[in-house]
């Protein structure tokens, strides 16, 4: 049987954590995707839970409480999704929606009233769980870009 625990993130998580980072952003090069641990690690406002199977890491979510613009958001600061993780074995088994519990519950003790995420237009199954844990999609932003210049 599983018997699924979150727990805050500890150091002894790290290597976990990259790995499923890593799995999470395959698309970015992956000294980008440390680079951006380190940064979370070192700031105040963000928290990161990992759900654990025994000893084992099987998820994680991180978040962070902005005081700056939030799309769609009528209060401040905001509880802010950044982003969750489970692995395959273990979907599909309420793991994230625990995990995101979690980030809640901590968004509010630390003042916030409303949270906020964000996804990629493509990914159907993301924009599902949001819909499921009862966000409301805000906007949908399309980014251009356009060289002008050698380089």
């Amino acid at each position: 049987m599983v018997q699924i625990v979150i727990t805050p993130y500890a150091k002894s998580d790290y290597e976990d954590w990259l790995q499923m980072s890593l799995d999470l952003f395959k698309d970015y090069p992956p000294e980008d995707t440390e680079l951006d641990l380190k940064r979370v690690l070192g700031k105040g406002n963000y928290q990161t839970f990992m759900a654990k199977n025994g000893e084992a890491n099987i998820g994680f979510v991180t978040a962070s409480i902005r005081s700056d613009y939030v799309e769609g958001a009528s209060s401040f600061p905001v509880g802010y999704m950044e982003a969750i993780y489970v692995k395959s074995d273990y979907r599909k088994h309420g793991v994230a929606r625990n995990l995101y519990e979690k980030v809640e519950s901590w968004a509010l003790e630390n003042g916030c009233l409303e949270m906020g995420s964000d996804t990629w237009l493509w990914n159907k199954a993301a924009q599902k769980f949001h819909a499921q844990l009862g966000f409301r999609k805000e906007d949908v932003l399309v980014h251009y870009i356009k060289s002008i210049g050698k380089g």
